[in-house]
């Protein structure tokens, strides 16, 4: 059993690596035109609802696996800390983004603020997760 939730935590790890790469795909959406731009904050916009689904099966397995290893609490306390924190960040890259979509290509001044705000949170995402990764490799850091 244990075999089986590691291989689906680890499966969904790699799907939850989108947001590493989330700055770089949301720096290119302040470029783009106005109708580009809701286009392009669709395909955003669903692989982060994506995502959140995701992260809730790793925290899933990822409690099932923690209840099975021997880690140290401050350890558990941090990562999550930080997975709750990465949760948020999914949740707040999500409103820039309605917004985008909403205005439809409207409002180039706020389009460009919105798209400034997605790439701040996604790059806060992006080092919580590359922080999460760091942290699940060398389990006995803290």
């Amino acid at each position: 059993m244990v075999d089986f939730i590691l291989f689906l935590h680890v499966l969904g790890s790699l799907a939850v690596g989108f947001y590493l790469l989330l700055p770089f795909v949301a720096g290119k959406l302040a470029g783009l035109n106005p109708q580009a731009q809701v286009g392009y904050a669709k395909g955003i916009f669903g692989l982060n609802r994506i995502g959140q689904w995701l992260l809730i099966v790793q925290f899933l397995t990822g409690g099932y696996l923690i209840s099975k290893a021997g880690v140290s609490v401050p350890w558990m306390v941090v990562v999550l800390v930080l997975f709750v924190a990465l949760g948020a960040m999914s949740g707040m890259i999500a409103g820039p983004l309605k917004r985008i979509i909403a205005h439809g290509g409207e409002g180039k001044a706020a389009a460009r603020e919105d798209a400034s705000k997605l790439t701040t949170f996604s790059t806060i995402a992006s080092i919580l997760v590359l922080a999460l990764l760091v942290l699940m490799y060398y389990e006995n850091l803290i």
